[in-house]
């Protein structure tokens, strides 16, 4: 059993036709449950949440992830919470909302022991059940820790999170720039095969993996930072694909806000065109803090907006920050000499009034480029854009 996670939080994970009329079957048959129960003022009998916990198994066979079933039961107790309130004085809306509460506790508890039944009757490999439980893990659900025994995985207190992205590299296309930015897809046979070695590798409380064709998630039980880059490292060997990634260290119930925010590292540093790497918070905190709206974003802008006639100037600025201030490893990637260089940036002084070559005017150039890189990415066909689209 393979439950495909993308962890894009897009509003539906992409599944079959079957399984979207299956989910409709769920939704409806609890949207039955809440209505029979709104109407006798009861919660629902064991034997009425039958038909739930078998459409719920039906997902489960079809793949579907557990949170994306506890999402159409959500929506069936919503609809009929909407519908009771507006039957109902105000008064009453809060012992309606408390009562809808037991409910759809019934129901989720139906969904969720349908899928640990199927889990434990399904005879997938190991890495399939470690890919089901990382979902749930990094979703905060409750019942976690109940497959874990049940398919004697140990739980770690405490976990790095880590968020991947798959990468091409310049050899893929002959495009020099491509290990920045494009996609890299890995098919289901090596990404079985490297969660089943690295499984093998990693021993009981070894990192949790669940990969998808364009990257995923990895869990790696708190221990010295080395442990994560080792373990990145072996998965890359593994997959012969290098990967933007993200890590941050969270507790067990609270790894769904972790794993955003590494996501939203991931993000940055693919809109930044920047080196396929492991990333972390300290590592891209100016340009975090930079991506949040606020007034210093037009401001910070308009110290390089003088130069947006002048691309070549441009390419040279970026360049000469990228190269760390190196005026010969900047002359040596734009192919001139370190003259030209020299020549360039005392242009770039003139035109913006910042001196690239201070220490103050450098940072300020380099908060303007990250800025305006960041709003370049945020146009239609910008690279965030194209983000957006990946995870639609």
């Amino acid at each position: 059993m393979r439950l495909d996670s993308s962890f894009t939080h897009s509003p539906g994970t992409v599944v079959t036709e079957v399984s979207r009329g299956r989910t409709s079957a769920l939704e409806g048959r609890s949207g039955a449950v809440v209505d029979r129960c709104l109407r006798a003022g009861r919660p629902p009998a064991p034997a009425e949440l039958e038909p739930v916990r078998r459409a719920a198994e039906d997902l489960a066979r079809e793949g579907v992830p557990l949170r994306d079933a506890q999402r159409h039961v959500h929506a069936a107790a919503a609809a009929g919470l909407k519908g009771s309130v507006a039957e109902v004085d105000r008064s009453d809306v809060v012992d309606s909302a408390v009562f809808m509460m037991r409910v759809l506790e019934s129901l989720g508890n139906a969904v969720s022991a349908a899928y640990m039944e199927f889990c434990r009757q399904d005879p997938g490999s190991n890495g399939e059940r470690v890919a089901q439980l990382v979902d749930l893990l990094v979703a905060d659900d409750p019942e976690a820790r109940g497959i874990a025994e049940r398919n004697g995985i140990e739980v770690a207190a405490e976990y790095d999170v880590v968020f991947l992205r798959f990468v091409a590299t310049p050899s893929d296309t002959g495009r020099p720039d491509t290990a920045k930015t494009d996609m890299r897809t890995v098919d289901n046979a090596a990404l079985a095969a490297a969660e089943s070695a690295m499984a093998a590798a990693s021993g009981v409380r070894g990192p949790l993996l669940s990969l998808t064709a364009g990257g995923g998630v990895v869990l790696v039980p708190s221990s010295p930072a080395s442990v994560v880059e080792d373990c990145l490292a072996r998965l890359g060997a593994t997959l012969d694909v290098d990967t933007v990634a993200a890590t941050a260290r969270g507790a067990l119930g609270s790894l769904n806000g972790v794993l955003d925010h590494c996501r939203e590292l991931v993000d940055l540093a693919r809109s930044l065109r920047m080196q396929p790497r492991l990333y972390r918070t300290s590592d891209l905190a100016l340009e975090y803090q930079l991506s949040r709206p606020g007034p210093g974003r037009s401001r910070l802008r308009s110290v390089i907006a003088p130069l947006d006639g002048f691309p070549e100037l441009m390419h040279t600025l970026k360049t000469f920050v990228g190269s760390e201030a190196n005026r010969r490893a900047s002359a040596k990637l734009l192919y001139v000499h370190p003259n030209t260089v020299d020549y360039r940036l005392k242009r770039i002084e003139q035109l913006t009034g910042v001196d690239p070559l201070s220490s103050a005017g450098l940072m300020s150039l380099h908060a303007a480029l990250v800025v305006d890189c960041l709003s370049r990415a945020n146009e239609p066909g910008g690279a965030m854009s194209d983000m957006v689209a990946e995870a639609s």
